[in-house]
């Protein structure tokens, strides 16, 4: 037994043989589906969420199903002088203005000037922003529930 294990090493130092070592990592799902309180539901896929420190963010037109008022088109803003993200609405005017202000790194947003804290911070990773969707919906009194079944993260948001 000394001996092949002398061998197998001598092998595997020169390159002859390779040791079959298998690194187990989380697996990522294999999409993620939000259900909204009025009913509507989304199904995201890859580049529309990612997963950090256990956390799922997701593409900011995502967050909008659990925000208190509605986003017209168009009305999400990104400051890259800043690194802020805007979320915008409508006013009784018509007049489209800003609405929520969001931080990359930063562990809390406002809304009309009030600030709501987060877990999570919104990232920025490959040229996209990411958004805690738990934490905004939360803060807004929303209750969120996740499960997981096959490979698919369930995010139900009430």
């Amino acid at each position: 037994m000394k001996m092949r294990s002398i061998l197998t090493a001598v092998l595997f130092s020169i390159g002859l043989i390779a040791l079959d070592v298998r690194v187990t990592a989380a697996p990522f799902p294999d999409s993620v589906k939000v259900g909204y309180p009025d009913g509507s539901e989304a199904t995201l896929s890859n580049g529309d969420y990612t997963i950090d420190n256990g956390n799922i963010l997701v593409n900011p037109t995502y967050v909008t199903g659990a925000l208190p008022f509605i986003v017209p088109g168009k009305g999400i803003w990104w400051d890259n002088t800043k690194k802020i993200l805007i979320f915008a609405f409508t006013d009784s005017d018509d007049y489209i203005k800003e609405r929520i202000k969001i931080k990359i790194g930063e562990k809390e947003f406002k809304d009309n000037g009030k600030i709501f804290e987060l877990r999570q911070e919104a990232i920025l990773k490959n040229g996209r922003v990411y958004l805690p969707i738990r934490g905004i919906a939360e803060a807004y009194g929303k209750i969120v529930h996740y499960t997981k079944s096959n490979g698919i993260i369930y995010i139900l948001i009430q």
